[in-house]
């Protein structure tokens, strides 16, 4: 494992690389065909990884690279040294949130991926949609491959032994949801509008929902804590926040629960409509119903996997409605079962054999 240093600590070499950057972003609108260019002014670690890698002394027979700024050092070396490179497409690049010099910045993402990603040897993509922007701006591939972010099945537990060896009430309906930041935009607020005007409507069963991830403070004065304090006299309805768990902790985590929410919204942001997330595979692998809304991923996803879960739109009253929809034998050991068994398909054990296919064939 090699490192490159992006911290401060040896202010000149900090300061050369930072001043690179810059002059970049300046230059490279009057040299927009410049691939050098493009790249140092969209991340100067593009450069300084590609030239930290014509060091190494071993050869190798594939590079794989993986995000925006691994696309120019890795086309260079397959050059270099004459091997065939793959890239990993997980974000569909141009359709991010771009923070700064934003017109520029995606007119640069578009010129390096349409003239360096369609020579790679092999190209995966995340989700089905990214992988149909991506063709569709470099002019097709020959050889893409959908490779899911699915993880290693034996980091699940079977819902018949969690079931077991948890006194689990079954008349409770359990909804979780996770990210590194519990804050706005991402759904969460519209869930506490929607169960704020649903909670007087429980009648038998009660809805515990628990959030993983750091809380926004602001998040919780303006949206937690008026909605505490509406239900505070309902026994009928639980909120917990959890910190970050782990990944085998969140995935244990997880096999306690019924409900997955991916409340994930259509913003400005193409790429939060194009992605699939890991919390949506994740529930998926745990055997969690999952509620999601309707972006063009996540509808595509539940459409293709209908055993899974259910989709909804983005608005107050159908959330609403689907949370009058909940019933409890939906979440049987049985359906939680079926759905566990059936998503096996999805794991990491599954899909690595894709990449494991590509890599073999290169050799």
């Amino acid at each position: 494992m090699i490192s490159i240093d992006a911290t401060p600590k040896n202010i000149l070499y900090w300061f050369f690389w930072g001043f690179a950057e810059k002059l970049a972003n300046h230059l490279n609108p009057f040299l927009t065909n410049s691939a050098f260019f493009s790249a140092l002014a969209s991340s100067r670690r593009s450069i300084q990884l590609y030239l930290k890698a014509t060091k190494l002394k071993t050869k190798p027979n594939i590079i794989c690279a993986h995000n925006m700024g691994t696309l120019y050092p890795a086309h260079q070396l397959s050059k270099k040294w004459d091997v065939p490179f793959v890239f990993d497409v997980e974000d569909y690049h141009p359709g991010e949130f771009i923070h700064m010099d934003v017109k520029n910045e995606k007119r640069r993402r578009e010129y390096l991926m349409k003239n360096l990603l369609s020579r790679a040897m092999a190209i995966t993509s995340a989700s089905p949609l990214i992988g149909k922007y991506t063709l569709k701006l470099i002019g097709g591939h020959p050889n893409h491959t959908i490779i899911l972010n699915s993880f290693p099945q034996n980091e699940f537990k079977s819902p018949l032994l969690t079931s077991k060896n948890q006194n689990i009430q079954k008349s409770n309906i359990k909804l979780i949801w996770f990210s590194q930041n519990i804050s706005f935009g991402r759904g969460i607020e519209e869930l506490f509008e929607a169960l704020s005007q649903f909670y007087k409507t429980i009648n038998s069963q009660s809805i515990n929902v628990t959030l993983i991830g750091y809380l926004d403070k602001i998040f919780e004065k303006q949206i937690i804590h008026p909605f505490l304090n509406k239900v505070k006299d309902n026994s009928k309805i639980n909120i917990s926040i959890l910190p970050p768990l782990a990944q085998e902790q969140l995935h244990n985590e997880l096999s306690k629960h019924d409900i997955g929410l991916a409340l994930e919204l259509n913003t400005a942001d193409l790429n939060r409509k194009l992605c699939l997330t890991n919390k949506i595979i994740t529930y998926a692998q745990a055997g969690l119903y999952i509620l999601a809304t309707d972006t063009p991923a996540q509808k595509a996803f539940i459409k293709e996997h209908t055993i899974l879960g259910k989709t909804c739109s983005q608005n107050l009253t159908e959330i609403i409605g689907i949370l009058k929809e909940i019933k409890s034998n939906s979440f049987t050991d049985n359906a939680k079962m079926k759905r566990f068994e059936y998503s096996k398909k999805l794991c990491w054990e599954e899909e690595s054999k894709k990449l494991m296919h590509i890599w073999k064939k290169l050799l």
